[in-house]
């Protein structure tokens, strides 16, 4: 009894000839129990219909109507057996060229299994394994040639100059930070330097207000764009005169400074809050 080969051949053209006729369900029923007889030993299943209707997954009704039909139509019942003429010649033509194959599989490594013993052994004797030495890590070069060729540092020192109202060296590392990143993500400095020159068009700059660096940079102020338009309320510093004012009159002075005048104010509170008690 031979073991069955996890593989049959299929002539579709054959197959499609014969079969025609077979309705979905029939065709299905069909392909099913060529498989089963396959994988079957000696290429047959049973004449059982109670095995062949459990192995077949079908109900009362579609082994009767379905199954059955198909088994009296191409299958062969004989000897408590159920087979197919054409499948079982196929299963013993297969069977008898993959024995071959493995019979001269067999027959050619164990020639070459003789012939190694034959030769001379060799008096060769195996070193120490030598470390192999670890690979380079990789790394992934810069696109930016300007981070390569020039130090941006100095760079850096040039924005922070001449950077408007930038409150002295508050938070320079973080502006630092941010620059650099600005320019690995492919901004260059020229960009941030027109950016920078263009802050002077900016009304809030003009009065004497500047974003943080950090923030400008954060926020690619560079891009910004400012109107021609003239905005008189920046001009004026938010302020708006009373309408009863003449704005031709001159303006009278105290004659103090800003910093006498703000202590006048201090003390004239303390007076205040003192009377109120």
């Amino acid at each position: 009894m031979c073991v069955s080969l996890p593989y049959f051949p299929m002539y579709p053209s054959d197959f499609e000839a014969k079969t025609s006729h077979l309705t979905l369900a029939e065709d299905g029923a069909y392909n099913r129990l060529l498989r089963l007889m396959w994988m079957t030993p000696g290429c047959s299943i049973p004449d059982d219909n109670t095995w062949i209707k459990r192995r077949m997954r079908c109900s009362d009704a579609d082994f009767a109507d379905v199954v059955l039909g198909v088994i009296d139509e191409f299958l062969i019942r004989e000897k408590g057996r159920v087979s197919s003429a054409k499948l079982t010649r196929e299963f013993d033509k297969s069977h008898t060229a993959h024995k071959k194959r493995v019979d001269a599989g067999s027959r050619g490594g164990k020639a070459k299994s003789l012939k190694a013993n034959k030769e001379t052994p060799s008096n060769a004797t195996a070193k120490p394994k030598q470390p192999e030495p670890e690979p380079e890590p990789y790394k992934k070069e810069s696109t930016n040639v300007l981070l390569v060729q020039s130090d941006w540092k100095k760079h850096f020192q040039d924005f922070w100059d001449a950077y408007p109202h930038r409150g002295g060296k508050k938070n320079r590392g973080g502006a630092e930070k941010v620059f650099v990143k600005a320019l690995k993500a492919g901004t260059t400095v020229q960009q941030i330097a027109n950016g920078v020159q263009n802050m002077g068009n900016d009304p809030d700059v003009q009065r004497g207000f500047a974003r943080d660096p950090t923030s400008w940079l954060n926020q690619e102020g560079w891009t910004d764009e400012f109107s021609n338009t003239p905005n008189f309320k920046a001009i004026n510093g938010g302020r708006h005169e009373p309408n009863n004012q003449n704005s031709n009159a001159p303006q009278q002075s105290s004659g103090r400074s800003r910093s006498e005048q703000r202590d006048q104010t201090l003390a004239d509170e303390i007076l205040a809050a003192a009377r109120a008690r």
